[in-house]
């Protein structure tokens, strides 16, 4: 266990560096020029200004962030910053990305961790009840619900209750950020509805996986005996039947927990969720290049993270399970 344990946090090294790599080389590929929106962000300035000196504030723009030398200089200045933690400077907020990182972390941790909750807490019972009552009318209520969830985009969904509740009921979620320790109530309230629509759709594959994985372990001679021992119903079904089938799902587990933290983009843009993904929309928006970098490595090592929590999970869960 050791062992596998200390390959994967060696592993982490060549993903993420690989990682970084694609994404800053992407980066410089996409049409746009941050030195040019600086200079131009002051309409008055840039109209007041000649070629000339527009030239020059350019030259001094590229010189001050370091754009005006090779790629591989720009890339290994910017991993010089990462060993010191600081991640670099923003373009646009003038202060290191390691302070944006730590200030938004905590905002899109807290609603990732709450969509993964609620997420869980309705699928796993519902993915229950659907197998034991299979063929049932709840089967089929659990199942319409699953898909409903499937079909419908979490945008569309966000959409649709902004306008109905702001239209006709004259009421929007609150959009200043308040942390959970200051004002428990508004902070609940800001992120409790958009933790509760993206709970419709993203937990209804996890109630499929659930209700597939409980039908079929149902059926195995160990739960047959344990019914044959004497053994209450409920005892087979949670220490017997569901916790062999919850090693796949344990699975979805981990990537469902990775696409809440990185997938926050969307209702965080459209709740005004001042967390990494908001972040990462506006750094796309600004090319703001520090900041961007800075999250895609701190979003790839927590998923490589996320993932070598789950595989080591397996073996708790499944004592059969170990590790040469």
């Amino acid at each position: 266990m050791r062992e596998y344990v200390v390959r994967r946090l060696l592993l982490l090294i060549p993903t993420a560096f690989l990682a970084t790599v694609i994404m800053f080389t992407l980066m410089k590929l996409v049409p746009g020029d941050v030195a040019m929106a600086i200079v131009y962000s002051n309409e008055e300035e840039a109209s007041a200004t000649t070629q000339a000196e527009t030239d020059e504030q350019l030259a001094k723009i590229r010189a001050r962030y370091g754009l005006d030398k090779p790629l591989p200089i720009q890339y290994w200045d910017w991993l010089k910053t990462v060993g010191r933690g600081e991640f670099g400077n923003s373009i646009w907020q003038y202060r290191p990305v390691r302070d944006i990182i730590l200030e938004r972390m905590p905002r899109t941790v807290e609603l990732a961790m709450l969509i993964v909750f609620l997420s869980f807490a309705q699928s796993i019972p519902l993915g229950v009840i659907a197998a034991l009552r299979r063929n049932t009318w709840m089967d089929q209520a659990v199942l319409l619900y699953s898909i409903l969830g499937l079909s419908i985009p979490t945008i569309w969904v966000g959409t649709l209750f902004l306008f109905t509740f702001s239209r006709y009921v004259g009421w929007i979620p609150p959009i200043d950020w308040r942390g959970i320790t200051e004002d428990p109530l508004h902070n609940l309230t800001m992120i409790g509805i958009p933790a509760f629509l993206v709970t419709f759709g993203g937990g209804a594959q996890v109630i499929r996986m659930v209700r597939s994985q409980m039908l079929e372990v149902i059926r195995e001679d160990y739960v047959r005996t344990a019914y044959a021992k004497g053994l209450q119903h409920s005892t087979v079904v949670v220490r017997h039947a569901l916790r062999n089938a919850l090693l796949p799902v344990i699975t979805q587990f981990g990537s469902y927990l990775s696409l809440a933290l990185l997938g926050t983009v969307i209702v965080e843009t459209l709740f005004h969720i001042p967390g990494m993904g908001k972040s990462m929309v506006d750094a796309i928006a600004q090319r703001d290049y520090p900041v961007i970098q800075g999250l895609v490595l701190v979003n790839v090592v927590i998923v490589m993270a996320i993932n070598l929590v789950i595989d080591i999970s397996y073996a708790w869960i499944d004592p059969r399970i170990r590790y040469a």
